[in-house]
């Protein structure tokens, strides 16, 4: 419980740091709650599962990618950082799953998606390519992570669907707020879910242990 706690509290405080534009706190407090997500993975008393390990290297490459944001001539390798991360979080949800797809998930992910995009397209503008890649990347994650709730129908499996959906919206609001129209408290919202993702990821996996 206060490993949560400590977690939620040093999430706040970087949100709270960026929103009075103290940049070097806030990336700080960043790192420091998402290593002690690594922490509560490493110390979890019935050991790292093979997905549990994905999501720790997610995890360190996210702390990796963040610092890199802080730089603007790093920008591009933060991207591409932040992708790698996702990639390795769809990989801890593609373990769980084995048999037949359930073919409608990824239906309605890629029906949604398209829909999302053309409604967001004015707002976008030079951003298309890269929201792309980072919405293709997004959306095969949920649909993993939505197998493996549809197959195992646990909290666990849950906690990581949402997780997925948080991610999302995160990176959806964004690059809405970041590079095309700036979004009211948009640094708490955007923060905020990224955070909770993180941390359901994190449970998703310490329940399935």
């Amino acid at each position: 419980m206060w490993s949560w706690i400590s977690v939620a509290l040093s999430g706040y405080v970087s949100i709270y740091s960026f929103k009075n534009n103290d940049k070097k706190q806030s990336l700080i407090f960043k790192t420091i709650a998402l290593g002690l997500l690594c922490v509560l993975l490493l110390t979890h008393s019935s050991g790292l599962s093979a997905s549990g390990q994905w999501i720790l290297a997610s995890l360190l490459v996210s702390i990796a990618a963040d610092g890199l944001h802080f730089f603007r001539p790093y920008s591009k390798v933060s991207f591409c950082s932040f992708l790698v991360a996702q990639l390795l979080v769809s990989k801890a949800f593609w373990l769980q799953l084995s048999g037949t797809i359930v073919w409608w998930m990824p239906a309605l992910l890629i029906a949604t998606g398209i829909v999302a995009f053309f409604l967001l397209l004015p707002q976008l503008d030079k951003l298309i390519f890269p929201v792309m890649i980072m919405g293709l990347v997004l959306l095969q994650m949920a649909w993993a992570a939505g197998e493996a709730w549809l197959k195992m129908g646990t909290s666990a499996s849950l906690c990581g669907f949402l997780g997925a959906i948080c991610f999302i919206v995160s990176w959806l609001m964004l690059a809405i707020h970041e590079r095309r129209q700036e979004i009211k408290g948009g640094e708490y919202f955007i923060s905020g879910f990224y955070f909770l993702a993180q941390c359901l990821v994190v449970q998703a996996v310490l329940t399935l242990n």
